[in-house]
This record gives structure tokens, sequence and C-alpha cells, in this order.
């Protein structure tokens, strides 16, 4: 009995380190290239590692404060509970802002794609729009229908994405030169409005309650499940730069990105670096199968988040109510605005921020407060580096919607 169980929870703990590096590999993945390309590969090293420390703390945070409630709590009850309504509003306001900019991007990354696949498949023309409605129909579904099926289908996907890197990886490998790995930033601008971007590939922390419910609870897996889910896709953002950056030559990459923005200019530069019909194909599939992902993975946390909302609506009205707030305003901007992919993510930044690293610190903070522990000093000095850092994100995004 108890052997049953072990294996389940460690089914569960696959599928929750899944959920939460597929929430990361996705839309911001295929952005990183594009906002990074003048900072260069060293310049993204570092903040790739900076990025990825601060999202990873701030969930431990919050696996802490799980010490003291049920797994079945979201973040609006634990805002109301610890940080009073003030900050509950803003941190609902946050996830809905953050995970519409990220679904509302997948969306329209995800509608690209496959009208691109499809035209070149069968000889047609989709409108972009019906292109961007199946997708989001089809995704939107497995999230409705529960956490388990979306584990199964990020699982599947998941698989899928590594071998397309994997075979990305071993047919651009031969291409890349040391010289472009070297590239110095352009200008010490393009640091600063590279970091939302990038930032925004570690945007994992909206489904944290639907991954501790997911879990029963168990602190001990908690901690694997964050600490793993986010080392793999740092991993893999570290392998895909390399890749990227050191195959293509930085003016020249650039050059392609100013003439075509967003998504299309870097499918563009792929196809003139490789210069292969396999090559581009398997980036297609490699990218449909991270906006996929990602697309699960930031959205179930979404929805979770209104379900724990609506929870003292009618029973038959919860599910209705939380799919149609989570799904048709993303829907809308992608439908009517299908340009915003780059846009939507840098937006989600600030929201993330909020999110992902400010609100987790107050909790902790005022959590600890409540239940009487003290704070050790050098959680102090970090969460002071965190609340820095977030500055310097709002900051960089600031100037970023200042240039558009």
């Amino acid at each position: 009995m108890q052997a049953n169980k072990n294996l389940i929870m460690n089914s569960k703990l696959l599928g929750s380190i899944l959920i939460i590096a597929g929430s990361s590999i996705g839309g911001g993945m295929l952005a990183m290239p594009i906002t990074s390309a003048g900072v260069g590969f060293l310049g993204t090293l570092l903040l790739l590692f900076v990025i990825w420390f601060a999202m990873c703390y701030t969930a431990l945070l919050m696996v802490r404060i799980y010490d003291f409630n049920l797994p079945t709590d979201g973040f609006d009850t634990l805002t109301k509970k610890y940080a009073g309504m003030v900050v509950n509003r803003i941190a609902g306001l946050s996830l809905m802002f953050l995970i519409y900019g990220l679904t509302a991007a997948y969306m329209t990354g995800g509608g690209t794609i496959l009208k691109t696949n499809a035209d070149q498949l069968f000889d047609t023309n989709i409108d972009s729009r019906l292109a961007i409605l199946i997708f989001s129909i089809l995704f939107s579904s497995i999230v409705l229908i529960g956490t388990r099926w979306v584990d199964l289908f990020t699982r599947g996907l998941f698989i899928a994405k590594l071998i397309f890197l994997f075979l990305l990886v071993v047919l651009m490998t031969p291409l890349i030169q040391g010289i472009n790995l070297l590239s110095m930033p352009l200008s010490q601008g393009l640091i600063v409005t590279a970091i939302p971007a990038i930032f925004t590939s570690f945007g994992f922390h909206g489904s944290i309650p639907s991954i501790v419910t997911y879990l029963d609870g168990d602190k001990k897996l908690l901690k694997k499940a964050f600490i793993l889910g986010s080392l793999l896709p740092l991993a893999i953002y570290l392998i895909w730069q390399t890749v990227v950056l050191g195959s293509l030559d930085q003016t020249s990459f650039m050059q392609i990105l100013n003439d075509n923005l967003g998504l299309k200019g870097l499918i563009l530069s792929v196809r003139e670096m490789a210069q292969s019909p396999s090559v581009e194909t398997l980036f297609s599939f490699f990218a449909a199968a991270a906006l996929g992902t990602s697309f699960l993975g930031v959205s179930i946390g979404l929805y979770d988040y209104y379900k724990d909302l609506f929870k003292n609506k009618q029973k038959q009205f919860i599910k209705p109510l939380s799919g149609a707030l989570t799904f048709l305003p993303p829907l809308m901007f992608a439908l009517f605005y299908p340009e915003g992919f780059i846009l939507a993510l840098g937006y989600a930044a600030i929201a993330g921020v909020i999110l992902a690293l400010i609100i987790p610190s107050i909790l902790y903070i005022n959590a600890m407060r409540f239940h009487n522990i003290a704070i050790p000093m050098y959680q102090y000095l970090l969460l002071a580096m965190i609340f820095i850092f977030s500055v310097i994100i709002v900051y960089a995004q600031l100037i970023v919607v200042q240039n558009q």
C-alpha cells in the first residue's frame, strides 16, 4: 500500500517538475534570442543565472508559508490572511495581468506557428485569426478538464520538445562559431531592455498553488519540484542560447530583427542561417511544443485562482465562470492584436515582478511575524536584493515601453 502511494507521489513529482519547467520553457524561450541578440551570449548568461536564483528562492519562500496553511489554499486565501485586502487585490490583479499577458502571447505565437506550418504543408492560406482560435480552443479544453490532464499532456509535449531541441542542437552545433559567443553588448541600454523578456522566461509562479495542491502539500516533494523544475529551464536556456547566438552573426541577426519584428524575425533568421528545410521544420515543431506546454502551465494557475476566488459561489457556476474569465480576455487580445507577441511578454514582466518577487517576499515576512518565527539576517539581505532587482526590472520595462 505504501509502495503504491510512493509510486503515485513520485509520478506526481515528475509531472509537477514538468509543469513548472513547461510553464517557463515556451514563449519566453522563443522571445529570448530576439531580445538578447544585442546583449551577446556572456551578458545573457549572467542575466539567466541572476533571474533563476531570484525566482527559485521566492518559490521556496512560498513553500515555507504552506507549513502553516492547507495545501488547497490559493493566492486569494493566503494574501487575505497575511497581507490584507489591499495586497490581496494587488496580488489578484497582478496574477490576472501576468497570465493574461503570457496566455495572449502564447495564443498569438501558437496561432502563427499553426498557420505557417499548415500553409506550407497543405499549400493553403489560413486566416491568422482562425489559426489562433483553433490553437486556443484545443489547449484551453485541456486546462478545463483538470490538472491531471494538464500533467499528462505536458509530459507528452515536454518529451517531444526535448526531442526536437536535441535534434536542433545536433543539426545547428556545426554552425556555432566561437567569435559569435564572444560578442559584447552593442549598448548598455540593450542589456536593460532584455531583462523583462528573460525574466518572464521563468514565469511559473502563477501555478504554485496548483502544484502545492497536486502534491498534497508535501514539503519535501515541493522543494524538489521547484528547484528541479526551475533548474531544468535554466539548463535548456543555456544550451538554446549557445546554439542560436553561437550560430548567428550578431550584426546580421540584429538587421533581420529590425526588418521583421517578433517571432517571424527569429524564424527568418534561423531559416537564413541554416539553409536547411530540416532545421526550419524542426524549429517550427519545437516552437509549437514549447508554446503548448507554457500555455498549459501558466493558464491553469489563473484557472485555479478563479476557482479559489469563487469557491463560495454555487458549485455549478464555478468552473464555467472561471474558464470564461481565464481564456476569453487573452483570446480577444490575441485575435485583435496578433502582432503583440513580444509586447505582451514585456508587459507581463511588470505583473510578474509583483507576483513572483514582491508578493512572496511580503507574504513570507508577514507569515513569519504572524507565527512568531524569527527571520535570519541573511534572509533579510536576500529579500532586500530581490526588492532592488524588482525595481530594476520594472524600470527596464518602462524604458522598453517608452522606446516603442
